[in-house]
Formats: structure tokens, C-alpha cells, sequence
């Protein structure tokens, strides 16, 4: 009989939850909890609302405990991940998505997310061989090469930035974002004319117009771009 009113309030507090009703989603888990504490599915929500509510340092205990009842569970330890590079704890987050990824190997987002953790931490060559390593495996996730390609945008490794945009266009000519991409790639390559083509590329196919203004300025600047004559040294 209480088993049975726990998982009624746990049902409750999931339906709470995935109305965006946290507050009132903790009250329905703590009850389920304070009626059966061997429910690693009651932890993990209360962990999940009190992430939601921006009190990671709780949905960590939460977290915890749900992995203590179920530690072969992938979405706990990536949860557990977050939460801790959220708090800036980036030693136990990189920790708990090896563990998500021992248990889901195939998890392609968890290994995204563990590419993006060591970004963060300015280890850029272990993340451009974890996004190499998705991309050798699953040639068609499209996610992996415009990351990459952004992380050596951001390394200002423009040339192989390019290449990889490239690429993402033959796998989906759709993600127009890839010419505004280029188009800065070979601009800072000093490659005017090749800016000026995807520039424009970018202007007549993207519904995006965030950056209308500032790339049609960007195309004008090459187009009265006078490069300055350079004079020879003479020996007087």
C-alpha cells in the first residue's frame, strides 16, 4: 500500500515537472521519497526539478543518491555531470561522462558534451579528437563537424575551419550559417573574392537576418577594398 501511494505521487511530480512546475513537482517527490526511499526514478526527478530551479548543489545529492540505487543508469551520471561543470567542478563532470559514455557508448550527445567540457577548460586538442572520433564513426552527424569547425574558428585556424564547413554543406546544403562561416574564414585567409562569394551566398539563402546588416556592410568593405601598393627597397 505505500509503495503503491509513492509511485502515485511520483507519477504526480513527473507530470509536475514536464509542466514546468517545479516547485510544485519537489513537494510531490519529497513525499514519494519520505514513502519509499529505494526508488532510484524519484531521486533522479527531484534532481532534475531542482535543476530546473537553478539549485544545482541540491540536484546533486539528489543525483547521487538516484546513482547509488542504480549506478549502471547513463542519464544520472551525465545528469550528475552537468550539474558539476555547472558549479565549475570540471574534474568530477569530465568523471561522471566517462562514466555515461562506459555505459552508453553509443550515446552520440554525452560525448558531444564531453567534447564541450574540455573546451571549456582550454584542452582544445582532446576535444577536437573526441569530435574527430564522432565523426569517424557516425559520418553523418552533422553536429560534430560545425563544432569542430567553430573550435578552430575560435583557434584561428581558419584554412582547416573552412575545409570542415565545407564539408557540413555536402552533408546538408540547408545550414546556410556554413557560407556567413566561410565567408569570415576566408576573409581572415585574405581571400577577398572567396568572402564576397560566400557572403553573398549566405545573404540569398539564410532567413536568418541577425547578421543582415553587418554582413552586407562586410561585402561592401571588400568590394572598395584598394590593397596598398607595396614599394621595393632600393639600395641609395
Amino acid at each position: 500500500m505505500q509503495n503503491s501511494l509513492a509511485q502515485n505521487y511520483l507519477s504526480k511530480a513527473e507530470k509536475l515537472r514536464l509542466n514546468n512546475k517545479y516547485k510544485e513537482a519537489v513537494e510531490s517527490y519529497l513525499t514519494s521519497i519520505m514513502m519509499n526511499r529505494n526508488n532510484s526514478a524519484s531521486y533522479l526527478g527531484l534532481g532534475l526539478a531542482y535543476k530546473n530551479l537553478k539549485n544545482y548543489s541540491k540536484a546533486i545529492i539528489n543525483f547521487q543518491k538516484a546513482e547509488k540505487l542504480n549506478p549502471f543508469n547513463a542519464e544520472i551520471n551525465k545528469e550528475l555531470a552537468l550539474c558539476n561543470i555547472i558549479l565549475g567542478d570540471f574534474d568530477n563532470g569530465i568523471k561522471y561522462l566517462m562514466t555515461s559514455i562506459r555505459l552508453e557508448p553509443d550515446n552520440l550527445d554525452i560525448q558531444m558534451q564531453l567534447a564541450l567540457a574540455h573546451e571549456m577548460i582550454e584542452e582544445e586538442d582532446m576535444a577536437l579528437m573526441i569530435y574527430q572520433k564522432i565523426i569517424e564513426t557516425n559520418p553523418e552527424f552533422l553536429r560534430a563537424y560545425i563544432q569542430k569547425a567553430t573550435l578552430y574558428m575560435h583557434l584561428e585556424d581558419y584554412l582547416n575551419s573552412a575545409k570542415i564547413f565545407k564539408k557540413v554543406l555536402e552533408i546538408d546544403k540547408s545550414y546556410f550559417r556554413a557560407y556567413l562561416a566561410l565567408g569570415i574564414c576566408y576573409e581572415k585567409l585574405g581571400n577577398k573574392s572567396a568572402a564576397k562569394r560566400y557572403y553573398k551566398k549566405y545573404i540569398q539563402n539564410s532567413k536568418d537576418i541577425t547578421n543582415y546588416k553587418e554582413v552586407i556592410f562586410r561585402i561592401s568593405e571588400i568590394q572598395n577594398y584598394k590593397p596598398t601598393k607595396k614599394h621595393s627597397l632600393r639600395v641609395l
